[in-house]
């Protein structure tokens, strides 16, 4: 008998070591708090942790504001050939009726810089930036980048205009009032400031070239019975009128 109930025994004790039983699943409700939150952290998977998460998200936005930022280019930016309006053909009825544009573009949009006044020079002073004596075609483009700026929530900041004494001379120059020059700042490609800039540019028979290094677009408006060649959209480094 004690022979029997001991043989028993050894039998039950080793089928409990060969097949161990798997423990319960623990749920987070039954442990203490700090115990449960363990838990369900240790087995939630990596990329649902707020961490993970969080950087996840600050990755996504770095990609997506990288092709924005406003980093000087090593080499000059070629126009996009979606745009071919830079360099549409200008006459007809379209012509005249952008150079028929006269209105004052000093008094929304567009802002004018001084060496002597700085930010928001007055259009009365024009010692040093002059804009009284731009010439009618200058005028039309200047009332249309206003416009445009105005309806697309921008400003452009005129730092260039007919004064004489800063510039290279010849016909179309600006002491003769057929150029311009616009701050860069803030307008480069992809934002929305040089989208209006180049759709402004689009009826007038123009030049435009960015001097880097002077840091600003410098802008030629020729007539509209202007017969010669022009460029357009020439985004080069060139310092044509320093």
């Amino acid at each position: 008998m004690t022979a029997t109930f001991l043989m028993g025994c050894v039998l039950v004790t080793g089928t409990a070591a060969a097949s161990p039983v798997k423990p319960a699943a623990v749920s987070a409700a039954s442990l203490p708090d700090a115990a449960a939150a363990s838990t369900v952290q240790a087995a939630a998977p990596a990329d649902s942790h707020p961490a993970y998460q969080r950087s996840a998200r600050r990755a996504q936005m770095t990609r997506k504001i990288a092709p924005l930022s406003p980093i000087t280019p090593t080499t000059p930016i070629t126009p996009a050939t979606q745009l071919p309006s830079i360099l549409a053909p200008h006459d007809g009825d379209a012509v005249a009726a952008a150079y028929a544009v006269r209105n004052d573009f000093g008094k929304s949009n567009l802002h004018k810089w001084s060496s002597v006044y700085g930010m928001d020079t007055s259009w009365d002073e024009n010692d040093v930036t002059d804009t009284a004596h731009l010439q009618s075609s200058t005028v039309a483009f200047l009332d249309t980048l206003n416009a445009e700026a105005r309806a697309a929530g921008v400003s452009f900041v005129i730092t260039g205009g007919a004064e004489r004494g800063y510039h290279a001379h010849g016909t179309y120059s600006h002491e003769n009032g057929y150029k311009v020059d616009i701050s860069d700042d803030g307008v480069y490609a992809g934002t929305t400031a040089y989208r209006v800039l180049l759709e402004a540019l689009a009826p007038y028979k123009h030049h435009l070239s960015h001097e880097w290094n002077n840091n600003h677009f410098d802008i030629t408006i020729y007539p509209a019975d202007y017969t010669g060649s022009y460029s357009g959209a020439n985004h080069g480094t060139e310092d044509d009128d320093e």
